[in-house]
């Protein structure tokens, strides 16, 4: 049947080309482009409602207009809501899950390339291969692969791996590499973090202790016991010490292949007397560098 009737005020008029029965077509083939315009005010909404016997909008798609989100339910509830700017949420339709809130259950997926997953409990990522074994994650960099998570039968690798303890107590501008051990102190929560849309943001849990999180120091001790790792950089003011895996330590003094490390009590490594791994062992040289001065000598590290 072929509608001539005007539908709503000031849409215009349905021509020939629109046929309803159980199917509802607009257009023909013929046609480069049809379309149809749900138009409301700008403080009201669009909708799609697709409703059955029990129901009359069981499902729908809706517009809000003065929130520009594009929202579709599933059982008369929203399930998945697209904001203005690219944000796709599902499950949870409320807020930013970044923590500041209580009961933040779902998935984000934000434009800036942020991926955020949230449960009450039970994993939150579940990665997979069902007929072989190999890489499971691919960690890149300025698009080349730098490090990948693997499987082979029940053992899983981290490759390219430096484990990091997140601490407090080194001054900004410490160097890369230098030697560090900890306090009888526990670390603490920063006042900010930041959050998915890039501003920073109030801590949940700041000024709160870090449970078995030690602060530390640069290593005034040589042979220091209580080394921790090494300083890699700085994360929003917090030093981040390497203490397993692979990492630069700044040594003075010659060392070569396969030589122990440990604290020469000024914040630098020096070559360890023998070759047995002690609480104090640091790591082990795996690029030697014959230079006498302070430097920056590629190890892997044991003192995690």
């Amino acid at each position: 049947m072929a509608l001539t009737k005007v539908i709503g005020e000031g849409l215009g008029t349905l021509t020939a080309d629109v046929t309803v029965g159980n199917d509802l077509n607009v257009g023909t083939t013929s046609d480069s482009a049809s379309q149809i315009n749900f138009l409301a005010t700008t403080s009201g909404t669009s909708n799609i409602n697709f409703g059955d016997s029990g129901d009359a909008n069981i499902g729908y798609i809706t517009y809000n207009h003065s929130q520009n989100r594009l929202e579709f339910g599933a059982n008369a509830s929203e399930v998945t809501r697209f904001l203005s700017d690219g944000t796709i949420f599902v499950g949870n339709t409320q807020q930013f899950l970044d923590g500041s809130g209580s009961g933040d259950v779902g998935l984000e997926i934000n434009p800036a390339g942020i991926v955020i997953a949230t449960r009450n409990g039970g994993v939150s990522g579940i990665f997979g291969r069902n007929s072989s074994d190999g890489d499971i994650v691919q960690f890149r960099q300025a698009g080349s692969a730098e490090g990948t998570i693997s499987v082979s039968g029940s053992t899983v690798s981290y490759n390219g791996f430096s484990g990091l303890h997140e601490s407090s107590g080194i001054a900004s501008n410490t160097p890369v590499g230098t030697v560090c051990s900890t306090i009888d102190e526990l670390d603490t929560y920063p006042d900010k973090q930041e959050a998915p849309d890039g501003t920073s943001k109030d801590h949940p849990k700041k000024g709160k202790t870090r449970a078995d999180h030690a602060k530390s120091k640069v290593s005034d001790s040589a042979g220091d016991k209580r080394v921790y790792g090494v300083l890699q950089r700085f994360d929003n003011g917090k030093p981040m010490i390497a203490s397993v895996g692979i990492g630069s330590v700044r040594v003075t003094g010659a060392c070569a292949g396969g030589d122990l490390l440990e604290s020469n009590g000024d914040g630098t490594a020096k070559v360890q007397s023998d070759d047995i791994v002690r609480s104090k062992t640091i790591g082990k040289v795996t690029i030697g560098n014959s230079s006498t001065d302070v430097k920056l000598v590629s190890c892997v590290l044991y003192c995690g």
